[in-house]
């Protein structure tokens, strides 16, 4: 039972007797406040791939036989928070991602603000603070860096500044990219989210990651060879010319083929039911020729 006994207002008291959530903000610690539903990967992301799709659904590789029209998202955020990362978002959505991910001409010169880098280390924060409980293979010495990564973040984010080196690999111009395969190139244009943090041994180090349409981000930790961070370009505050990217590191190489693979996997999990359910929405178009369409046709598919 609700009661007024915290220092919420009545606004909120009465929105969380009719639904909302209380809780304490993930971010800036507050207790008992009103939390808002917060996306891990950024809604904008998940906008432009229902708008340039021809289903307007979206489909997750974990569970390819459901369909959502809305990626991920929690109670995890105050209003104060949630205001502030958005607007970060706004900056980065405007001035980096609408200007590579675009099927009718990409910028070769993206310029970088604090912000955007602010924007950035916030999804690597609330995709990995989300997911850290998923099932995986990390050691009790693992989940202390993780734990150590967040923390670092999180103190980052409340304080407006980025201590973490951020790595950029966009996908510029026509395929193939990077000596990778042609036939990645569908997800490489349209596949999303794919958080993780991965350790190696010897020495103990990680590589985190996430996706968005047309371009990864991602961190190497200490340890890494030169010849894997040599390949790396730094997300830094300034102008960055992304036709001139020629190359990325062997892990995140290897991270792609693996979620290609993996996406193989969950087309052959597709049932007869959505794969007709498919070619009707298909139908439906009449033909209009779509973001999705130029991807297939840019793979060679």
């Amino acid at each position: 039972m609700l009661t007024m006994e915290s220092n919420i207002t009545k606004q909120e008291f009465d929105l969380a007797a009719v639904g909302g959530v209380l809780g304490d903000c993930a971010l800036c610690d507050d207790k008992n406040v009103l939390l808002k539903e917060s996306h891990s990967i950024p809604k904008f992301a998940y906008d432009w791939l229902k708008k340039t799709s021809t289903t307007q659904f979206i489909r997750d590789t974990r569970d390819v036989n459901v369909r959502h029209q809305d990626g991920p998202k929690e109670h995890l955020l105050c209003g104060g928070c949630e205001g502030k990362l958005s607007a970060w978002e706004k900056k980065f959505a405007e001035g980096l991602f609408k200007k590579i991910a675009n099927y009718q001409k990409q910028s070769s010169i993206v310029v970088i603000s604090d912000e955007i880098k602010l924007a950035v280390l916030s999804v690597f924060w609330r995709a990995l603070l989300t997911t850290k409980d998923d099932e995986n293979d990390r050691t009790s010495e693992d989940k202390v860096v993780v734990d150590a990564f967040l923390e670092a973040s999180k103190q980052d984010i409340l304080k407006n500044r980025c201590t973490t080196t951020i790595y950029f690999a966009p996908f510029y111009g026509e395929p193939p990219f990077y000596d990778l395969p042609k036939t990645y190139t569908y997800g490489l244009d349209r596949s999303i989210g794919s958080q993780d943090i991965r350790f190696t041994d010897h020495p103990h180090r990680y590589f985190a990651v996430f996706k968005l349409p047309f371009m990864y981000f991602y961190i190497l930790s200490p340890g890494w060879p030169y010849e894997e961070t040599s390949k790396a370009t730094k997300l830094e505050v300034g102008e960055l010319d992304v036709g001139k990217i020629q190359d990325v590191p062997g892990i995140l190489k290897l991270y792609i083929k693996w979620g290609y693979e993996e996406f193989l996997k969950s087309k052959a999990a597709m049932d007869e039911v959505n794969q007709e359910q498919i070619r009707r929405e298909v139908e439906k178009s009449g033909g209009k020729i779509t973001g999705s369409d130029k991807s297939l046709r840019r793979s060679g598919q």
